[in-house]
């Protein structure tokens, strides 16, 4: 016969509901009763049957994470901020990939609800939300991030987009880059948030806004490594022939991968010929010559504040449905 609770909680001298909420974690238990009962399960190799206790609680400890492209640096960055929290937490996250495909999208969703997951994270891939709203109810809180919903009245975790572009273009703009243009790799809703931005700073400083200098892709997903010679590469390879620009602002990191391929191919001298500033500061930035500048996302406090807010959700906080602004900043480097 296997080991119960019972036997940890005799060895441990405590009461079997003291070691259901240390293995739980549904109560806060004395740091020192705490250490004697995980003592008593070692000892006694005492397995938790994961179905049999969500059976018992009504609860999966499961939260999942549905996003576009899990190639992409920046949606696994704040992937694994958020799993540390949630794994301190008793939680354990899945990651689920969309690839940019709304209908995968739907019954990634469908199937997770049906798993009873105790929480959703989703940066989605469309304005109108109003689907997700349908599949989810009040089956389990539902926390959006990076894309601004519609329709879908749900906590959201986003960066000041709008500001992080006016900087970079104002920046470009004072060291005296006339023709500037923007290149992203997908127009969604954060990607106009970040045009915006780009096209007040050209308005604030006098300079017209020329819809030919703005560029985005059809947002297939693709590894970092395709990106290189992906739409990015092609829509920067038109700007520098045709338009004759001389600084671009790229929207994300997947579209400075290609921009910066393009500029290189081409023989463009980086920051001479054509500056460079990208949205997202991702490692491979700083390996190469020249260095890019970057208007960097906070990726720690986005996944920390998205974690912390479900958490919340989870345990029946009331509290008003909130959009978190995280800030954004510059880091300058050689590439302007």
């Amino acid at each position: 016969m296997g080991t119960s609770m019972k036997d940890v909680a005799r060895l441990a001298n405590v009461s079997t509901a003291t070691v259901s909420h240390v293995i739980n974690k549904t109560r806060n238990v004395n740091p020192e009763t705490e250490e004697k009962v995980l003592k008593a399960i070692k000892d006694l190799n005492y397995n938790v049957n994961p179905v049999a206790r969500n059976l018992r609680s009504g609860s999966s400890r499961i939260i999942g994470y549905v996003v576009s492209n899990l190639a992409n640096y920046f949606f696994m960055d704040i992937a694994l901020e958020i799993d540390a929290i949630l794994s301190k937490n008793g939680y354990n996250l899945i990651y689920i990939n969309s690839g940019e495909d709304p209908e995968k999208e739907r019954k990634n969703i469908e199937n997770l609800v049906m798993q009873n997951v105790d929480g959703l994270i989703v940066a989605p891939l469309g304005r109108d939300c109003q689907y997700v709203k349908d599949i989810v109810g009040d089956k389990c809180p539902c926390i959006f991030f990076d894309r601004k919903p519609e329709h879908c009245e749900w906590d959201t975790v986003l960066s000041t987009n709008v500001k992080g572009t006016f900087d970079g273009t104002e920046y470009l703009i004072k060291r005296g880059y006339k023709r500037i243009a923007f290149v992203g790799s997908r127009l969604d809703v954060t990607m106009q948030e970040r045009i915006s931005g780009y096209t007040s700073a050209l308005t604030k400083h006098g300079i017209d806004v020329d819809e030919d200098l703005i560029k985005s892709g059809s947002g297939r997903p693709r590894s970092m490594y395709e990106q290189k010679r992906g739409d990015a590469y092609y829509l920067a390879e038109t700007l520098i022939t045709e338009q004759k620009v001389d600084a671009i602002l790229c929207g994300n990191a997947l579209a400075t991968v290609g921009v910066m391929t393009c500029l290189k191919d081409k023989g463009c001298r980086i920051p001479e010929d054509v500056g460079v500033i990208g949205f997202d500061d991702d490692f491979w930035m700083t390996m190469g010559s020249p260095q890019i500048s970057a208007i960097t996302q906070d990726k720690a406090a986005i996944g920390a504040k998205t974690a912390e807010i479900l958490l919340e959700r989870i345990k029946g906080s009331k509290k008003p449905i909130q959009e978190y602004r995280i800030p954004t900043d510059i880091i300058l480097r050689e590439s302007c």
